[in-house]
């Protein structure tokens, strides 16, 4: 398997779930080497006396664990300027599925625009220009050695696969909430970027109805609506229609997984316990994985075959 970009240039518009705001983001193809970048192309201008290069530098945000400064509703990513870019979680969910390794996203605001509330819509996205493969082979983070996290009464713990064991990312995840109409969920993906489009890619964001004029208060949620979250309150889902599918509210906290994990900006290969994961945890997760090189990073041509493949 080779690194992936997109065939061509994409374009999606929407409003930002926190600020409100209309959002134009840009996806553009990408030579392997670059990663994933975000640009906050809205600040160019104001990038001062610097040459175009060092502009571009500024407004430039790379997708890594590292850049994370904050996880309150979202995650939020920084540069060493101080320029953020929030909620980018559902995209990189989306390039997690389909392989995307590298590419550049451009931004007009500071939030990738929620959409529907899913990672359905970005998906759609890339695969309305396709996918390109690069003349690059294609590389995995292979969990080495245990790692756990616990912030609170959240755990993500992760225990490397069996030698000869598909290089997949396998994930058990438990959620629980007061109210009833949420409740104790749990899933279990023996395969959770094979799976995702079918299990978790249409999984919208929720909220209770009680938070929301907290939120609003303290500015945020202020693009938030029924068309783009699934608004829970004294038990009741109160969409119209409903759920789109069962057990909506785990499968979507694990499509946020997913997507924090790939800040990344490669697979992990891992099998993982997460008990009521959240943004911050999540990425505390994946900081943890990278600063104690607890994964390595391998070739998928060096990669041994499954085991049903070598009894074969």
């Amino acid at each position: 398997m080779l690194a992936r970009t997109i065939k061509a240039t994409a374009i999606c518009e929407g409003i930002g779930l926190h600020s409100g705001q209309p959002v134009r983001l840009t996806v553009r193809p990408a030579p392997a080497g670059t990663g994933i970048l975000f640009r906050r192309i809205d600040l160019l201008d104001s990038a001062g006396p610097e040459d175009q290069s060092s502009g571009l530098e500024r407004i430039t945000i790379p997708a890594s664990p590292l850049a994370v400064c904050q996880t309150t509703l979202g995650t939020v990513l920084t540069n060493r300027f101080g320029v953020t870019i929030s909620t980018v979680e559902h995209l990189l969910a989306a390039f997690a599925s389909l392989g995307i390794t590298q590419a550049i996203v451009e931004i007009d605001g500071p939030e990738v625009p929620i959409l529907d509330g899913s990672a359905a819509p970005f998906i759609d996205l890339v695969e309305s220009v396709g996918v390109r493969e690069l003349a690059a082979t294609g590389q995995v983070y292979r969990l080495r050695e245990a790692v756990r996290v616990q912030i609170g009464d959240s755990i993500i713990e992760a225990e490397p696969l069996a030698e000869g064991e598909e290089a997949t990312l396998m994930i058990d995840a438990v959620v629980e909430y007061d109210d009833p109409a949420i409740g104790r969920q749990e899933l279990a993906l023996e395969n959770a970027y094979a799976s995702f489009r079918e299990e978790l890619s249409a999984a919208r964001t929720f909220c209770y109805l009680r938070d929301v004029e907290m939120m609003r208060a303290k500015g945020l949620a202020l693009g938030g609506s029924m068309d783009n979250a699934i608004v829970v309150s004294e038990g009741k889902v109160l969409n119209e229609g409903g759920l789109r599918m069962e057990r909506e509210f785990v499968r979507h906290k694990v499509l946020d997984l997913v997507g924090d994990l790939y800040l990344m900006g490669l697979p992990l290969a891992a099998r993982i316990t997460a008990i009521r994961p959240g943004h911050g945890i999540n990425t505390a997760f994946a900081r943890k994985v990278i600063e104690s090189h607890a994964a390595d990073l391998v070739s998928l041509d060096d990669l041994p075959l499954p085991a049903e493949q070598a009894r074969a």
